[in-house]
């Protein structure tokens, strides 16, 4: 019985703190503007992601000040929300659920409503309606979301090297 409970009482810790810690298999350094109305950063940061899972860490002065996590549900510091909750508290009650995700990643947002793709192979989305004004760029080097009517601007520019001759 001794034996036993050393066995759990060993695994405690593998249970603590081997599931809470997720590995990303992208880490990418990106100068990262965000202004929303609960939001506003402009600096040095790196966007993690693995699948869907998608998680941003801002740094200013090279101190990190703030890690915003999106799985399934949305962390902004230690506190955590439906991504639902998280886009109409941050962005806008207009927006489907998984805008910020998208923008992120550097996917279509809203289904890929009135997206154009250029030949030099950049993206833009213009959405526009009575509670919003969206004009969403996506290239090799930048992603860029605005929202004129709402106020928000999401910028992700790349720092890789090998990218800044392109």
């Amino acid at each position: 019985m001794r034996k036993f409970c050393i066995l759990w009482v060993s695994l405690i810790p593998f249970f603590i703190t081997g599931c809470g810690i997720k590995h990303y298999t992208v880490n990418e350094p990106k100068l990262i503007t965000l202004k929303t109305t609960k939001l506003k950063f402009a600096d040095m940061g790196y966007i993690r992601h693995d699948g869907s899972a998608v998680e941003v860490e801002l740094f200013a002065a090279g101190v990190a000040i703030e890690k915003i996590t999106i799985d399934g549900d949305v962390c902004v510091s230690a506190v955590c929300m439906d991504e639902g909750k998280f886009v109409k508290e941050y962005l806008s009650p207009d927006y489907p659920r998984d805008t910020m995700r998208q923008v992120l990643l550097g996917k279509d947002i809203f289904e890929g409503l009135g997206k154009e793709e250029m030949c030099d192979g950049r993206l833009f989305q213009f959405i526009r309606n009575d509670e919003m004004d969206i004009m969403y760029r996506r290239s090799k080097r930048e992603i860029y979301f605005k929202d004129r009517l709402n106020n928000l601007i999401i910028k992700l520019e790349d720092l890789n090297e090998s990218n800044a001759t392109e």
